[in-house]
């Protein structure tokens, strides 16, 4: 099913609008309106600045192979028309078939477990999930930018190192913002004396590490401490929203990640975080007060728990990640782009920007 984003027409006398050809495995619908809603945040926030995009993502309900052909071949057909500056692809797989064309740059935007691989149970890895890092390795030499969501994907992934860019999702300030705890709990139903912990992931894959999060509580509750561990999963953004506003702290106890959306979100509604050390999320939440990083263990997950619960009062977790907003992560992409079409002689640089790549090629 291909989707085309709308476009808001932002031209200068030197420079056309950019034109992008997204291509990604998961994208919201009415059906599964938690799917890739970091991929649309990007869309929206490149549309609102005057990047024209397309987005191509296949129906869910059919078979996996079948999507690939059908992506492949809509990537083919359309790039053939030159009509686009550059295609970006999300995940590593659909990466592969961004790159299966040559008249357009590809830039490979890797999103976790297919640098990292995949989890299934803790110290093991599956099968697929280290094909799919296998392959996400190796492309790193064809396609013209790789971007990942943490400095420990950068270094995971190995190769070309000066094609790898550590671009985290941004979150839209002003989607996430915070709400008047009382107010969102009345809405929802919630007990406004009562301590609330939220899970914003599915406690079915293994990687998140649900059961951790359950130990970590029924701690606090052996200690006489009424709380709740709400899970919060398959929700509309606006939905997840409230969730976290009507939170006490949001735990994230995963194995691995990227840059998990979830804790961006928290900050964003300056909502106590309590994770373990993966990914990006201590450069995210480590200068925040009420937040913790805690080793994965029950017990250090419940005092941090028991810390959040005791900070009274907002975060200043909006403040503090301001840096990560959505706009902003934006602009970091328009200027990788914007570099590659350069070095590639198909683009002029725009006045006041540098030929060389940010050092260390790390935007945050």
């Amino acid at each position: 099913m291909q989707q085309a984003a709308s476009t808001m027409h932002i031209q200068d006398k030197q420079h056309k609008p950019l034109r992008v050809l997204m291509v990604t495995g998961v994208y919201p619908t009415a059906e599964r309106p938690h799917k890739g809603t970091f991929v649309k945040s990007l869309v929206d926030s490149l549309t609102a600045v005057g990047v024209e995009v397309e987005v191509i993502h296949p129906e869910p309900s059919l078979p996996t192979l079948l999507r690939y052909a059908i992506v492949a071949t809509q990537v083919f057909c359309k790039t053939l028309t030159k009509r686009f500056d550059v295609v970006n692809g999300h995940y590593g797989l659909w990466c592969l078939v961004a790159r299966l064309q040559w008249t357009t740059p590809v830039v490979a935007s890797y999103l976790g477990d297919d640098v990292l691989g995949t989890i299934i149970t803790r110290g093991e890895y599956s099968s697929k999930g280290n094909f799919v890092a296998f392959i996400s390795h190796k492309l790193c030499y064809f396609v013209d930018a790789v971007t990942v969501k943490s400095k420990q994907m950068k270094q995971r992934l190995g190769g070309p190192q000066e094609k790898v860019f550590v671009i985290p999702d941004g979150v839209n300030f002003a989607q996430f913002y915070p709400m008047p705890r009382s107010e969102v709990r009345a809405t929802l139903g919630w007990d406004q004396d009562r301590y609330y912990v939220l899970f914003a992931n599915n406690p079915e894959i293994p990687v998140k590490n649900f059961a951790m999060a359950q130990a970590a509580v029924d701690i606090l509750r052996a200690k006489g401490i009424d709380v709740e561990l709400v899970v919060a999963t398959g929700l509309s953004h606006d939905t997840v929203m409230q969730y976290t506003n009507a939170s006490n702290a949001l735990i994230l106890p995963s194995w691995a990640e990227g840059s998990p959306n979830v804790v961006r979100e928290a900050m964003a509604c300056n909502v106590p975080v309590v994770a373990t050390n993966v990914g990006d999320v201590t450069d995210v939440i480590g200068h925040t007060e009420g937040c913790s990083i805690c080793a994965h263990d029950p017990k250090e997950l419940a005092v941090g728990l028991q810390r959040a619960l005791e900070h009274t009062g907002s975060t200043t977790g909006r403040q503090d990640t301001q840096h990560l907003a959505s706009i902003v992560i934006a602009q970091q992409v328009i200027e990788l782009y914007e570099q590659i079409l350069y070095k590639k002689g198909r683009r002029k640089l725009k006045e006041g920007a540098t030929q060389n790549s940010p050092k260390d090629n790390v935007y945050v």
